[in-house]
């Protein structure tokens, strides 16, 4: 019977299972990276509405059961990527679906202070700059790849020698005597500022925070701004090798026009027979006609310089451990002989996750740095040096006299300034300096319960700085010491630990919260040494044994360190997917502050509305996103001095018949109520995108008043002390920025995309505390100014910081009529002197007759950027420019001053030599280019559009293990468009001093340089 029954059941379950098999139906398919066509592991496949899913192989491939009616729709999703929807057909195979690497969706992840952020979720003003971005430039820094390409950021190369460094300034100047750079902090280290060691190959973003709202998370130090540098991690699946090489030369831009030999000579013979009409010319007219052009210094110490760099990374491992390491070499000639930059660095970076709630971050950089320098005063200062000597050095001399040894100096003509000469100073000169840094952070992640994770940070930053300089005997420079030898050493050293917990949940649909707490430790150390002597009797050591020095200085050392203990909090609350909440409160206590201040506290608050996500928007379909975002908040400045709130002594000594007798003397009034600086910024913002974001425009207005200034303030005679740092004073900014990003051309083959920005800054000094309303200030050397008091600007109340201040120049005094005519009495001027505007109608040409003749601060700055792509071709150009910005040519006022004999501009050959002559260049000899301080004609136009960046790479198909692989040349610097009479218009000598913005004296030139490189990857 049973078996009777099996039988009769028998083809119904046959028929059954062909039924079933009917119904169903297998597919597959293949998953690539879209940026190299290389096969993606670990994608999650699951059929969209269902828990019906399976991951790719390790081949990228994947098999599903599905039903064999209908068009269901996979979802691919991947970390690192954007998702993706596929909807299958009637066959059985999908694909190869590409998947791309997630870099513009409003859902990206940003980096903010303390965590990231989703784009569309972001209440402040940030602004991004992407790996590929810094991939275009040769840089040597990473500061430089901001410059031009973030609105709200200026960013000047106040010194072009290989690795010098830049000035940053986020929204303007916000102090006088504190600090205006932004902090720094990479891979989550605060107050990592020495950019020279870090790697920009190993970047993968770069964030900048502006206003309030993002910045008050780090108090005291987010003022200026923060900017975040985050390395690359490993990916997981993807396990990769990339190389690149580029190798190039540089040249200068553009050179002085100088006088020849001839020219010069009879330059100095017209100064002789002003000077004393019975003495005879120092040449005569057949010396000076077989003078011939003489010898060109700048060419003697400039040359094409090469620069190279070399790079290998490796990325890659599993969901559970990822990794990057990577290797640097890079090598920069200066264009000034003997001056140069290395770089070395080695970066690892793991991830590792332990555990379904534990999980460890190691960021960690060992880097090298060597610097030779030939550009450090020839007299031992802060200025002369190779670069100027080679415009004062005399023309009709040779580098090398008959026996073949340097010409020593300008000298033994009587009439001649000495100054020495530049080639012997650049090749006989040691200057080198060198740099050793390890940079290390470990993190810890433990999600307590769901949704709470407890996030511990430890991290170390040491750098060791070595210095030696050797001047010797042979040569001018040393003559008066008879060599001189100094070696000294600097270190200095941060640690962190950091402890946050963050509540990450989305509480419902409609309500999602992130909270942010934590406490902070940081504490930094420094340790200095010099030693310097005198009098050698060989210079074949240099300062590998100052010992043979017979007259030894006394050694100085020291030791210093300031703690910053923080506790801060941050709460993001978005409602309904459109209404955005953020309140940031940081509590900071310093050890550089008085005991009656010693803690600060700065909060901030924002909200934005997302109205594209109102159904009354939906209407307009031309509009992708549209947002509106308002901030308010207050942040610090700490950047002084180290013990500036206390009584501080010095050393001091003087020689007795016994020896010497040292002893200290106080240096300082002592501030018990020194506190922070203080930043209180409002941002409006608009964040507007179009056709399917084809077009993406954001706009920010903001203003920022910094109250409680750290600044230095006269104090009474009776005192003993010249001032004393308090807080007084009050700076304002306010400026509107604005950037667009749009697709213009997408087709098959060809694409053009292009990003701008526009940003504008009006700074005013608001005050500088009670019963001062302006203050001379500004660095000057006392090789111009007699007596070293030629102040270059002035701070005054309803002005802003780098307001030029001096005489105008009103042409040149023709015939001793004029003279008469004019009604000046005194200084007494002769025919041929140039004239300046009697401002105040007193008949005298005196201090009160200076007013301001020039701004540094620019009226705007932009940037604009075009990559074209055609197949495998692309072309990148980037233009870059700053307009009503003035200089300081102080180059050009010593090199057209007639009361010096060194060598002079070209343009002095037209010089007054007689009624209408010229108007504009003075008499040889005339006394007051020098004895009267800056003028109007000195300050010029720095405005200029820079074509600072043009690339041209092509992309080579696959071959073999070469996964990717392109071939590329880059122009940097290629033309500059500018009135500017100098080397060039980016330049401030005295670095990021506040007071003397867009100084040009003896400034490293900027160069033009040519690369040619390829990446490789495997």
């Amino acid at each position: 019977m049973q078996k009777t029954v099996t039988l009769l059941l028998l083809p119904a379950a046959l028929l059954t299972g062909l039924t079933a098999q009917a119904q169903t139906r297998q597919v597959s398919g293949v998953v690539v990276n879209g940026a190299d066509k290389t096969p993606l592991p670990g994608v999650s496949v699951v059929v969209k509405g269902t828990t019906t899913g399976v991951a790719t192989d390790p081949n990228g491939q994947f098999s599903l059961t599905l039903p064999a009616e209908g068009r269901p729709v996979l979802v691919f999703s991947f970390v690192g990527f954007a998702s993706q929807e596929v909807t299958v057909g009637s066959g059985g195979t999908v694909g190869p679906v590409t998947l791309q690497e997630a870099t513009t969706a409003l859902n990206d992840v940003v980096v903010v202070g303390y965590g990231t952020q989703r784009k569309r979720d972001l209440t402040g003003s940030v602004g991004s700059v992407s790996a590929e971005q810094v991939a275009e430039v040769p840089i040597a820094r990473a500061d430089q790849i901001l410059q031009g390409r973030v609105s709200g950021v200026q960013v000047t190369q106040t010194n072009s020698e290989p690795g010098g460094n830049v000035s940053v300034r986020i929204r303007g100047t916000n102090s006088i005597n504190s600090g205006n750079e932004p902090l720094f902090v990479v891979d989550g280290f605060p107050g990592a500022g020495d950019l020279n060691s870090i790697n920009p190959a190993d970047i993968e973003s770069i964030e900048v925070l502006k206003d309030a709202s993002s910045t008050a998370i780090y108090g005291s130090r987010g003022a200026n701004g923060v900017v975040l540098i985050t390395t690359k991690k490993g990916k997981a699946g993807k396990n990769s090798v990339n190389a690149e090489v580029y190798s190039g030369v540089q040249i200068i831009r553009k050179q002085y026009e100088l006088m020849n030999a001839q020219e010069y000579a009879t330059y100095l013979n017209e100064v002789r027979a002003q000077t004393n009409a019975t003495t005879p010319p120092l040449y005569t007219q057949d010396q000076i006609n077989q003078m011939g052009e003489g010898t060109d210094w700048q060419d003697a110490i400039l040359r094409r310089a090469r620069i190279s760099n070399y790079q290998v990374g490796f990325n890659g491992g599993t969901e559970e451990t990822r990794y990057n390491l990577s290797f640097n070499y890079f090598d920069q000639e200066g264009i000034i002989l003997n001056s140069g930059f290395q770089r070395g660095t080695v970066r690892l970076n793991l991830n590792k996750k332990i555990s379904r709630k534990l999980s460890l971050d190691f960021s960690s950089q060992v880097a090298g740095t060597f610097e030779k320098r030939a550009f450090v005063n020839s007299q031992g200062g802060s200025f002369g040096g190779v670069l100027l000597d080679a415009l004062r050095f005399s023309p009709i001399n040779p580098v090398y006299d008959a026996n073949g040894i340097y010409t020593f100096s300008n000298t033994p003509v009587t009439d001649v300034d000495d100054v020495g000469n530049p080639v012997a100073y650049a090749e006989k000169v040691k200057d080198r300096r060198s740099t050793a840094r390890g940079l290390l952070n470990v993190a810890g992640n433990y999600e307590l319960v769901k949704g709470l994770t407890l996030r511990v940070t430890g991290g170390l930053d040491y750098n060791n700085q070595q210095q030696e300089l050797y001047r010797p005997s042979d040569i001018f420079l040393g003559r008066n010491t008879g060599g001189s030898a100094f070696r000294g050493s600097v270190s200095r050293y941060s640690w962190v630990n950091e402890n946050t917990l963050t509540y990450d949940r989305q509480l419902s649909p409609n309500h999602a919260l992130n909270v942010v707490g934590g406490f902070s430790a940081q504490r930094f150390y420094g340790v200095d040494f010099n030693a310097r002597t005198n009098n050698f009797f060989t210079n074949d050591l240099g300062t590998d044994n100052l010992a043979l020095g017979a007259s030894p200085l006394p050694p100085t050392s020291g030791r210093y360190f300031n703690s910053l203990a923080s506790y801060f909090g941050r709460v993001n609350y978005r409602l309904f997917e459109k209404y955005l909440f953020t309140v940031t409160m940081r509590a900071d206590g310093s050890s550089r502050f008085g005991p009656n201040n010693k803690w600060g506290y700065f909060p901030s608050a924002a909200v934005a509305y997302r109205l594209i996500d109102e159904k009354f928007m939906q209407r307009f379909t031309a509009l992708s996103d549209l947002k509106l975002r308002l901030s308010y908040g207050v942040t610090g400045n700490q950047e002084i001095a180290n013990y500036q709130s206390l009584a501080r002594y010095d050393v001091a000594a003087y020689a007795s018949g016994s020896g010497r007798l040292v002893g200290l003397a106080s240096q300082n009034i002592e501030n018990p109520d020194l506190r922070w600086e203080s930043t209180a910024s409002g941002n409006v913002g608009l964040d507007l995108a179009l056709f399917q974001n084809r077009i993406v425009f954001t706009a920010d207005y903001y203003q920022k008043q910094t109250n409680d200034l750290l600044l230095f303030v006269n104090t009474p005679p009776t005192t003993g002390y010249p001032n004393v740092l308090v807080n007084v004073g009050k700076v304002g900014n306010k400026g509107l920025e604005l950037a667009l990003s749009t697709t213009n051309v997408e087709l098959d083959k060809f694409s053009w995309t292009s990003n701008l920005n526009f940003s504008l800054n009006r700074n005013k000094v608001l005050s500088l505390g009670e019963g001062e309303t302006e203050r001379l200030v500004g660095s000057s050397s006392t090789s111009l100014f007699p007596g070293g008091t030629g102040f270059t600007s002035i701070l005054r109340v309803g002005q802003p910081i780098g307001s030029f201040y001096g005489y105008v120049f009103d042409g040149i005094y023709q015939t001793q009529e004029e003279i008469n005519a004019s009604g000046i009495r005194t200084p007494v001027v002769r025919p041929g002197d140039p004239r300046y505007l009697d401002l105040n109608g007193d008949g005298s040409i005196t201090g009160a007759d200076r007013t301001i003749i020039g701004q540094a601060q620019p009226d705007y700055i932009f940037g604009a950027t075009n990559n074209f792509k055609y197949g495998g071709l692309t072309l990148s150009v980037f233009v870059q420019g700053v307009q009503g910005s003035d200089v300081l040519n102080l180059n050009r006022y010593e090199l057209e001053s007639g009361i010096t004999s060194t060598n002079k501009l070209k343009s002095v050959v037209n010089r007054w030599n007689g009624p209408g002559t010229s108007n504009t260049i003075p008499r040889a000899n005339s006394v007051l280019r020098r004895s009267t301080g800056i003028v109007s004609d000195v300050v010029e136009d720095g405005s200029f559009v820079r074509l600072k960046t043009v690339t041209l790479s092509y992309a080579l198909p696959k071959l073999g293990i070469v996964k990717s692989s392109s071939v590329y040349v880059t122009a940097l610097n290629l033309v500059t468009w500018t009135k500017y009479s100098g080397y060039d218009p980016e330049v401030n000598s005295f670095g990021n001093e506040n007071l003397s913005l867009n100084t040009d004296y003896n400034a490293f030139p900027t160069t033009r340089s040519f690369t040619a490189g390829v990446r490789v990857g495997f």
